[in-house]
């Protein structure tokens, strides 16, 4: 394939990239007329059809980037080394400390990251003072199950996918930028939502994205991703 071929496709591929995550909320609010299960919240019932639909199109979607890029798929899509080198950012204040690497500081990153969350979530949910503990252990099962498909779909839709689609064409400095702005926008219509959810779902595209091409791997990216919708996805179903 020639240069210009291959940028081509590239290009292609990110503007597919774009159109899956614009459709994630519209695909959302479209499971919402779907009740399949009646004796649970219509909330569950349409992350259900949602999560359901969503994650075939993601397999789909990972068919093509193997069957196009399968190079630069089969380096990327893997658990790869946790214990990478960090590289530092001394703009965003990441200076980790000599022989620290991705699993010092992806652990650290997780839990600071999912503090943050669970503030935003805080303030942005309205919490009352009847709700049951009881029922909060009653949706964990399903916020954890659905926590961990959302995360793989949204890791490999605009982390994977851009990293797929763009590596050799552009620096791997400007990468993760590209992730962030393609999952911020989109996240001002989510939940967190508004001016603080979209930088909030920015940076985080940007951290995961540094993540995958530094380690080579998902590990990362899922794991903090499925630990914000944890977080995220407990209060969405307990205050429903």
């Amino acid at each position: 394939m020639s240069s210009d071929s291959y940028k081509t496709q590239s290009y292609l591929l990110v503007g597919l990239v774009i159109l899956l995550t614009c459709s994630l909320p519209l695909i959302g609010n479209g499971a919402g007329a779907f009740t399949l299960f009646p004796s649970l919240s219509q909330t569950i019932n349409r992350h259900v059809v949602y999560q359901t639909v969503t994650l075939l199109i993601t397999l789909g979607f990972l068919w093509l980037l193997r069957h196009v890029r399968p190079l630069v798929f089969s380096e990327y899509f893997r658990k790869g080394d946790i214990a990478a080198p960090f590289k530092p950012v001394p703009a965003l204040m990441m200076r980790p400390k000599a022989g620290q690497n991705w699993k010092q500081e992806g652990r650290d990153l997780a839990i600071v990251i999912s503090a943050v969350t669970a503030v935003i979530i805080y303030f942005q949910v309205s919490f009352d003072q009847s709700m049951k503990v009881a029922r909060l252990w009653s949706i964990l099962p399903f916020s954890l199950l659905f926590a961990m498909t959302n995360a793989f779909i949204e890791e490999c839709i605009t982390r994977l996918g851009v990293v797929v689609a763009l590596k050799g064409v552009i620096g791997d400095k400007a990468l993760p930028s590209i992730s962030a702005i393609i999952f911020g926008i989109v996240h001002y219509w989510g939940s967190p939502g508004g001016i603080a959810g979209m930088l909030a779902a920015g940076f985080l595209g940007w951290l995961l994205a540094k993540s995958i091409l530094e380690t080579k791997g998902i590990f990362w990216a899922w794991l903090i991703h499925f630990l914000q919708d944890v977080i995220i996805l407990t209060a969405l179903f307990w205050t429903d």
